[in-house]
């Protein structure tokens, strides 16, 4: 059994669905409902609807929907787990079933937690003395001003190697935490920890919590030493996982569905406080799949502002194949005279950076330049097959056959070259001639449709009866949970539904007569309209669950199959195929049920 199964009936029990997200969205009842403007896409005619009796929501326009969890967990952009905690946080419901060794754990992060806030408080203050002088002045040199530093919480961290722990820790437990979270570090030279960060701005990374989880320290002007140094990871802080700015960032981004990506603290800032408010950087590490999990939860289009140099490349060439494998769209802006963003929003508005986005390039344009090394329409027929060469090396890999030929048509346009025949030397395929290209187009025209899916069918059929009995829309609540797999269904459930709640009920002959509906959607659905022997509508329900969970399944198998998978993912992959079952034993007891009650 899930360990935090009775937490979370509580929950259910004791916290209206409609009074938590209310705190967030603006409601109004109409009906049975209450609806307001969607959270998580932009619109101005709300259609997020949310029902208390049900305790879940939907909305008609994105088709985000769930529960009291689901809502947690994609309108703060947490884990469930943290979800959990939220909602324990808000409700004063412990959860359940918590070890004395998670107890532990949560008491070490929360002493981890007061540290940093300790540290940074520490360093704001540097910066306001006699000894902070010269760090002040630098950052005013570069154009930060005093509300910049409020803002961003800026600090620094004085010369020398013994500040931290003659000033700030109190005992040898706070020294042995200083040391995990990277502020002071031991050497085999040195008898006494030593501190990490010595004449830097200090730049803390704060968590979309608002706690102090890391710092970047940059050094002031020229030096040797690295620009930057950042926290190593720790029990509080994954710098695969976290962006900074991402705690100011967050409501911009969630408004607007786009993001900024630059590649320095001073870049988010410069950008921020020039209205681009939707802006983060990572930190310490190049850009991850954790990173890019983060942003799709957040953002439909992310931009990629990097600098201009070869390392700035190199890393927006990496970030734009994993973004790509997640189906984001990613734009790259180039920023003119060889600047680095900060540079360049010193001396332009909000409107000339933002016509600067507008003007990005589109990823495949951005990634063929980049594999082609230079080779254009006017390079030497050498250097254009060189390019081919490695444009088919880049391709080749690509798992879907309609980013191959997006990227194989761009690259063909940026060499100057015929797009079949680069395709036919792609494919290895000689060119068919017009007679036999003519016989197959027929054939394909003539091919049989796909037959449906178990689970299209199942989703038509309960169109259908909706259509055919409007009684069956008691089960509405049922139905608003559903993330339906056909496109034709889900069109007939949102027309229908959004009747429904306008008090419109609509015979058969009203909807098989309207103009408004696609005919090929009307045939669709037509052909199990009076089925004989026609199935309970609760029953229909659950088989459709029982369909949707063996796909489920099948996908959570094939997942734990990936050997690169750790073995904490693993055990939460293996954790929902358990869970999955159970929910799916208890409603094939249920249909057993009906159907006995049937003979």
């Amino acid at each position: 059994m899930n360990p935090y199964q009775s937490f979370k009936e509580r929950v259910r029990r004791e916290i209206s669905i409609d009074s938590y997200i209310n705190r967030f969205v603006p409601l109004k009842r109409m009906g049975r409902n209450l609806v307001g403007l969607c959270p998580f896409h932009n619109e101005k005619t709300p259609s997020f609807n949310v029902n208390p009796t049900s305790g879940f929501y939907h909305c008609f326009g994105c088709k985000a929907s769930g529960d009291l969890f689901r809502f947690v967990m994609d309108y703060q952009k947490v884990d469930f787990l943290k979800s959990l905690e939220i909602l324990s946080d808000y409700s004063g419901i412990p959860l359940v079933e918590r070890t004395r060794e998670d107890e532990e754990l949560d008491r070490k992060k929360e002493s981890l937690y007061q540290i940093l806030s300790r540290a940074m408080e520490y360093f704001q203050s540097n910066l306001h003395t006699q000894k902070g002088e010269e760090a002040l002045k630098y950052l005013e040199s570069r154009g930060i001003q005093s509300e910049d530093v409020k803002i961003f919480k800026i600090g620094y961290g004085l010369p020398g190697f013994q500040n931290l722990k003659q000033d700030l820790f109190r005992n040898e437990s706070e020294v042995n935490l200083a040391i995990e979270l990277g502020l002071l570090k031991r050497s085999d030279k040195a008898k006494e920890p030593y501190d990490f960060f010595r004449g830097r701005i200090m730049f803390p990374v704060i968590d979309s919590r608002g706690r102090v989880v890391a710092f970047s320290g940059r050094i002031l002007g020229p030096s040797e030493e690295a620009k930057y140094i950042n926290s190593p990871n720790s029990l509080v802080y994954d710098k695969s996982r976290i962006f900074y700015n991402l705690n100011l960032a967050s409501d911009a981004i969630r408004k607007s569905r786009e993001v900024v990506v630059v590649e320095g603290v001073f870049d988010a800032i410069g950008l921020f406080r020039k209205g681009l408010e939707a802006v983060v950087a990572p930190l310490g590490t190049g850009f991850t799949e954790g990173h890019v999990r983060i942003l799709k939860n957040m953002a439909d289009k992310v931009y990629l502002m990097m600098d201009s140099d070869s390392a700035g490349t190199k890393g927006a060439f990496r970030a734009v194949n994993l973004l790509n494998k997640e189906g984001v769209t990613v734009k790259i802006c180039h920023i003119p005279e060889g600047k680095d963003p900060f540079d360049y929003s010193q001396s332009h508005n909000k409107m000339e950076i933002r016509k600067l986005l507008d003007d990005s390039t589109s990823a495949s344009q951005f990634m063929i330049r980049e594999v082609l090394s230079g080779a254009g329409v006017r390079s030497l027929p050498e250097e254009k097959q060189a390019g081919v060469k490695r444009l088919f090396e880049f391709v080749r890999p690509m798992e879907k056959e309609t980013d191959k030929q997006v990227y194989l048509e761009e690259g063909a346009r940026q060499l100057g070259l015929s797009f079949s025949s680069l395709f036919q030397d792609f494919t290895g395929k000689a060119k068919v001639n017009t007679a036999e290209s003519n016989s197959d187009t027929k054939k394909v025209d003539r091919k049989v449709p796909t037959k449906p899916s178990a689970v299209v069918l199942c989703e038509r059929k309960m169109i259908a009866r909706l259509i055919e009995n409007q009684e069956n829309f008691s089960f509405s609540d049922e139905l608003l949970q559903l993330e339906f797999v056909d496109d034709v269904s889900a069109f007939f459930w949102d027309y229908l539904y959004t009747k429904y709640l306008q008090n419109e009920p609509m015979s058969l002959a009203e909807i098989l007569s309207k103009e408004d509906i696609p005919k090929e959607y009307l045939g669709a659905i037509a052909e199990h309209f009076t089925e004989e022997g026609g199935s309970l509508f609760k029953e229909i329900l659950l088989r459709h669950a029982d369909l949707v969970c063996d796909l489920r399944m099948t996908e959570l198998i094939r997942e734990m199959s990936n050997p690169s998978l750790s073995l904490e993912e693993k055990t939460n992959l293996l954790s929902e195929l358990s869970l999955l079952k159970h929910e799916k034993n208890k409603r094939s007891l249920y249909l057993r049920t009906i159907q006995t009650q049937e003979v």
